[in-house]
């Protein structure tokens, strides 16, 4: 008899000799031939095919039956002990040569012993040409110690070549155990039926024979060859753990739980064998848990298909080890290939072989999620590994012509660690997920079609490399000496990052990004852009500041697009510029940026409060053929640096201007119109004009237009403003000398500004709302002083319109003004006066800091203004009656300013770039307003329409505008 593994999977043959009176013997067994002294019917003669052994003791020759019909022997004494020390058969033994089924119930006993040569302990044999043997054991204890590899502790075994039927075995506890050399448990069958055995607890243990198996000894049998385990422990000293074997059927092996262990020899742990070269079944194991162990020196799985089958082998549960010399975790073995996959809940480990899984014969296409240490060894087949998941803690070894894939989904990764290396693969394929090569790998062509392949060691792709979808990156920041041999093209779709080295030429019509935040990728070879963008990540600020870098140690060649990505970068006056580029060679390629806006025909990018453009040639060495970013207005080394300023630089300069242009305070008269001392030199203290509160309301609307005398960047705006103002006023003292008039007021309106600069044009519109007080002395003497004072609130929308977005929406700020008002009416007669006057106002304005979408960090310096009045005023007054006898008053006045501002006008900062705008400070201007009320003065009109320039630059800086007030008193 020859048992062993084949020689196709590297193992040697076995040869175990017997003499002829042995064979004779284990003949007379299988078959069912017995001595008739042994024919007892120790538990009485059958009833209707049905006996139950209740007893106690069964010495040996033990318990034994010989039917030529069906038979179901029943054990069911906890206390039952059976012995069988003599030659042949065993303690519980029924043998039948009919078409009816033999079952053996071993459903309560104590214990069962045989110590006989070729005797097993539980047998049930069917040598008729019909029916199954079947063998049920629930608990108890089988101990089979007699010499012979034949016997097992439970035999159920069909001998008649005709037989249709099924050798079955179920174990759901008890004790199986052969220390003779033997079987374990045994469900054989030579006939066409199949051979079952299930596990379902207990102990099962031999010494050197196979532990349990399920095994087709017809050759010419398509009969399926199964073994199911659920629970319990089996442990074999030197023979193999489990065996499921057929000849032109399936042999499979199925394990959700349980302990199945080999302690030494050269045997497999659980082996699944189509044992015929005509077969065409499967060799299947599919493993979801439990644990398989091979102390000696075989396979943990073997599944070995010696036909034209195939074999499968799925892991989605437990543990496995292998062995140690050629011993692996999972062999797989077939002329035909077959499947293997091992799934996310499965633990693979290689034993002191260092091999997880070893692969002969015919393509296999292989899936793994699961976690697996040690190598994997492919044949020279056209294999498929698939990595869908997990980890693979060894080299992987593809034979020459393996096809390696990452296809992780969108949630999962692979890291391959840094001692290990993959080689003997055709082509290595990134599809999906994240996955991490931390060692080496050769292959003959690399293809990244999607996720994100990280390679980290040294890479050699021989025929080219690829990138069409997802990202390749070689070397990320801690293995900047990380290194792809090969050339490699960049596809539209495709992107190129990391801090390593690409030896050989490459196309970009992807993106390629160096480094992955801030580093330097270079280019052993030649460059050609293909119509790709060049990716580059730096703190856009001066010379030194930190960028991504290009190296290119050959040529350059074609065309590519420089996108770049500021990294909180202010911006900064450069000199030589920001190297992004730097070529070895010839410089014959052409980078164009892709900036934010346009400036004087070139792309632009802004950085904080600078604009950089793109150029080649350094300016010490403009032949140098490298590229740069500089932040020049003129690229002209003779004329200095002078810098270029952000599109949005313009209106953080102005902005605080705009906001001053709806702070500012007007004076009493464009406020009253003079209605409190129409009709001479003062009004009558006892004159109900004078004395009545007043409800009034103001509208009043300007244009400025201002070209600062120091500005920064050269801007220029013009500011909208109109306001709605309402209040109420009237007298809170009055004596002898004169009248003090009180009010309080509230105001809401808005400005919008153009802003204009060389540098780039823009909006900033304001809605401004607040309250204010006024507290005005009336003398009778034609005096008046007078105090105003005002709390504004503003939310402010800034857009550049040569960027073509918004910089900054809802940006809050305050402002609060007052000013000191003192003059004195002179009268020229009965309707004509003179007002000389002087007024003295502070303004000042505050906005929130903020940081704009270019990283520039706005924040305001000083926004005051102080600013003084001279004024005169002519006035024509008249009165009249109508024919009711009410009082109607109107008057028509003339005024000429002159206004000087002592401040220095408003700074911000920008990302620590100064911008100072600074209005000229002398200004004149003129104002001509009028004032009508009737009824006794209950109501009146009154406004002025005035225009003011600067007297520096007369002109060039302006405001138009108009204010109209109604008032009813009572």
């Amino acid at each position: 008899m020859v048992r062993s593994k084949p020689a196709a999977a590297g193992k040697r043959f076995v040869t175990k000799r017997m003499s002829i009176s042995t064979i004779a013997l284990a003949f007379a067994l299988l078959t069912g031939a017995h001595d008739a002294a042994e024919a007892a019917n120790e538990c009485g003669a059958p009833v209707a095919g049905a006996v139950t052994c209740a007893g106690n003791n069964y010495p040996s020759p033990g318990i034994s039956y010989s039917v030529t019909s069906s038979l179901t022997l029943t054990l069911n004494n906890p206390a039952l002990v059976a012995v069988k020390a003599t030659t042949g058969q065993g303690a519980v033994f029924v043998s039948g040569s009919s078409t009816n089924d033999i079952v053996i119930n071993a459903l309560m006993f104590q214990s069962i012993q045989t110590s006989g040569t070729l005797s097993n302990g539980v047998g049930a044999v069917n040598s008729g040409t019909g029916g199954s043997t079947i063998i049920r054991m629930d608990t108890g204890t089988v101990i089979a110690s007699g010499s012979s590899p034949l016997p097992g502790a439970l035999l159920s075994s069909i001998t008649n070549a005709t037989n249709s039927g099924n050798a079955l075995i179920t174990l759901n506890g008890g004790q199986a155990s052969n220390t003779g050399g033997g079987q374990g448990v045994s469900a054989q069958n030579a006939g066409t039926g199949n051979a079952t055995v299930t596990m379902n607890g207990g102990l099962v243990s031999s010494t050197t024979g196979t532990a349990m198996r399920a095994i087709i000894t017809n050759a010419a049998s398509s009969g399926a060859a199964g073994v199911a385990i659920s629970g319990g422990t089996m442990m074999t000293a030197s023979g193999t753990g489990v065996l499921s074997q057929s000849e032109r059927g399936s042999a499979g092996i199925t394990m959700t739980a349980g302990t199945v262990t080999v302690q030494g020899g050269a045997n497999s742990v659980l082996n699944a064998v189509v044992n015929n070269a005509a077969g065409t079944g499967t060799a299947s194991i599919a493993m979801s848990g439990g644990t398989v162990t091979n102390n000696g020196s075989g396979d943990g799985l073997f599944a070995n298909n010696k036909g034209t089958g195939t074999y499968n082998i799925g892991l989605t549960g437990g543990t496995v080890t292998g062995g140690s010399g050629t011993g692996a975790a999972i062999h797989a073995a077939a002329a035909s290939g077959g499947t293997i996959a091992i799934g996310p809940g499965a633990v693979v480990n290689a034993g002191a072989s260092g091999i997880a899984l070893s692969q002969t014969g015919g393509a296999a296409a292989i899936t793994t999620a699961g976690t697996v240490t040690g190598n994997v060894n492919l044949s020279a087949a056209s294999n498929m590994l698939d990595i869908t998941g997990g980890a693979i803690n060894g080299n992987i070894n593809g034979g020459g012509n393996t096809a390696l894939s990452f296809d992780l989904g969108t949630s999962n990764s692979f890291t391959y660690g840094s001692p290990y290396s993959i080689g003997g693969v055709n082509s290595v394929a990134m599809n999906s997920g994240s996955a991490e090569i931390d060692g080496s790998f050769a292959t003959n062509t690399l293809a990244v079609n999607g996720g994100r392949l990280i390679l980290n060691g040294a890479g050699t792709a021989s025929s080219g490399a690829s990138v069409s979808g997802g990202t390749f990156v070689v070397g990320d920041a801690a293995h900047a000496s990380a290194t792809l041999t090969g050339p490699l093209d960049v596809l539209a779709g495709g992107r190129l990052q990391g801090y390593g080295m690409i030896v050989g030429d490459i196309g970009n019509a992807g993106i390629i990004a160096p480094g992955n935040s801030i580093g330097t990728l270079t280019i052993s070879g030649n460059y050609a852009g293909n119509g790709g963008t060049l990716e580059i990540e730096t703190v856009l600020g001066n010379d030194a500041s930190a960028t991504d870098r290009l190296v290119v140690t050959g040529n350059t060649s074609g065309s590519t697009n420089l996108k770049v990505i500021n990294v909180g970068g202010g911006g900064a006056q450069t000199v030589e510029g920001i190297k992004v580029v730097d070529v070895g060679g010839a410089s014959n390629g052409t980078f164009s940026l892709l900036g934010n806006y346009v400036f004087q025909g070139d792309q632009a990018v802004v950085g904080g409060a600078y604009a950089y453009r793109l150029y080649k040639g350094g300016v010490s060495t403009p032949g140098d053929g490298d590229w740069y970013l500089r932040s020049h207005l003129i690229n002209d080394p003779t004329v200095g640096t002078s810098p270029l300023y952000a599109p949005g630089v313009p209106l953080y300069e102005a902005y605080a201007g705009v906001l001053q242009s709806f702070n500012q305070l007007g004076t009493l008269q464009q406020r009253t119109g003079g209605r409190s001392w129409m009709g001479g030199v003062s009004v009558d203290a006892n004159d109900e004009g004078a004395r009545a509160r007043g409800i009034w309301g103001r509208i009043e609307a300007s244009h400025n237009h201002l070209e600062p005398g120091t500005s920064t960047t050269g801007t220029d705006y013009g500011a909208n403003v109109w306001k709605l103002q309402t209040g109420v006023d009237g007298a809170l003292a009055e004596g002898a000398a004169g009248t003090l008039i009180g009010g309080v007021s509230v105001q809401y309106g808005t400005v919008s500004a153009d802003v204009s600069s060389l540098f780039g044009r823009g909006d900033i519109d304001t809605t401004g709302y607040g309250l204010g007080g006024t507290l005005t002395w009336y003398g009778n003497c034609g005096l008046y002083v007078d105090a105003q004072g005002q709390l504004t609130w503003y939310d402010s929308d800034l857009r550049s319109d040569t960027l073509n977005r918004t910089l900054a929406n809802g940006n809050s700020g305050f402002g609060y003004a007052f000013s000191i008002e003192a003059g004195q009416k002179i009268g020229l007669g009965p309707q004509w006066s003179l007002t000389p006057q002087a007024q003295l106002s502070y303004s000042s304005v505050r906005f929130d800091d903020f940081t704009d979408p270019y990283s520039a960090a706005v924040s305001l310096g000083d926004g005051d203004a102080l600013v003084g009045r001279l004024g005169l005023s002519a006035d024509y007054d008249d009165q009249w009656k109508d024919g009711a006898g009410r009082t109607s008053r109107s008057g028509v006045y003339g005024i000429a300013n002159l206004y000087y501002d002592f401040l220095d006008g408003s700074d911000v900062d920008v990302s620590g770039t100064r911008l100072v705008s600074e209005n000229r400070a002398l200004w004149g201007g003129l104002g001509l307003g009028g004032s009508y009320s009737w009824s006794d003065e209950r109501y009146s009109i009154n406004g002025e329409a005035f225009a003011r320039t600067s007297l520096q630059d007369f002109g060039d800086s302006y405001s138009i505008g108009g204010k109209l007030t109604f008032n009813v008193k009572w």
